[in-house]
This record gives C-alpha cells, structure tokens and sequence, in this order.
C-alpha cells in the first residue's frame, strides 16, 4: 500500500475506534434504542467498559503512530466481536462491521512482517531448548527436583 492510503486507513480506523469507544462512556452518536438484549447484559455488568477502554488505548496508539502492531492485535477481537454481533444478532449497523474489518485487515497486511513470527511454524531441530532448570549456554546442568 502507499504511505498515504497506510496513513488514511491508520488515522479513519483510529478516529472509527476513538470515536466508538469515548462513546462507551459519554454517549456522542446516537445508539439505537432499546439495546439489543446482548449489549444490555454487557452494559449492565460492566464488560462494556473495558471493551471500551481497549478500544481507546488501541485508538490512541493508532492516532499516534505507535506501536502499531500492537494496536491492531488489541483490536482485533474487538472487532470480530462487532462484526459477528452485527452478523448474526443486530444486523443495523453491519456496513459498519465491514469497514472496520477492511481497515484493520488492510493495516495488518500492511503490517505483516510484525506478525509473521506468530504464524511461522517451528520446525523440529531448529530450535536448540535449555534442560529445564538450567542454561546449556553457561554450562549449568538441569537440577533433578
């Protein structure tokens, strides 16, 4: 992707989340009433609130441009929550479970060399392990107990 297309996705996701989560506390948009059942329950018990919370941590690492692997893996089950919550329960707002999932799907792509060693497989023998208990490195053997 350019650097600018990289740039527009990482400030429109991060101003998408920044947005949803500050609503979470002082209500900003509109919600659709009544909630559904599910976001009630998540409401009620508080969930809500620390959803929340990721959603604008990871907003403001985006925003900022730091660390921003980590704002990605922190939104993505956000995300796959929204969008499976508008899928299957509420379909409403589904356009806009899309868009986050583009976005973040495309900054991840963008992004995937940060990734990758979640995904490598580790193949036998190209690993040496220390015993347990000891590092072969320092020459300090594994202790029996």
């Amino acid at each position: 992707m350019p650097p600018r297309a990289v740039g527009a996705a990482r400030v429109a996701l991060g101003l998408i989340v920044l947005l949803g989560g500050i609503n979470g506390f002082v209500r900003i948009v509109p919600v659709p009433e009544p909630l559904h059942p599910f976001i009630q329950l998540l409401v009620d018990s508080g969930y809500i609130h620390a959803v929340k919370v990721v959603e604008i941590a990871a907003a403001v690492l985006l925003l900022l441009d730091r660390r921003r692997p980590l704002a990605l893996a922190l939104l993505w089950p956000v995300v796959v929550n929204i969008a499976l919550f508008h899928l299957l329960l509420d379909p409403r707002a589904g356009i806009n479970a899309v868009i986050l999932l583009g976005l973040l799907g495309a900054l991840t792509w963008h992004d995937r060399h940060a990734f990758a060693p979640l995904l490598a497989e580790e193949r036998a023998g190209s690993r040496a392990r220390a015993p347990m208990g000891g590092d072969a490195a320092r020459g300090e053997r594994a202790s029996p107990a």
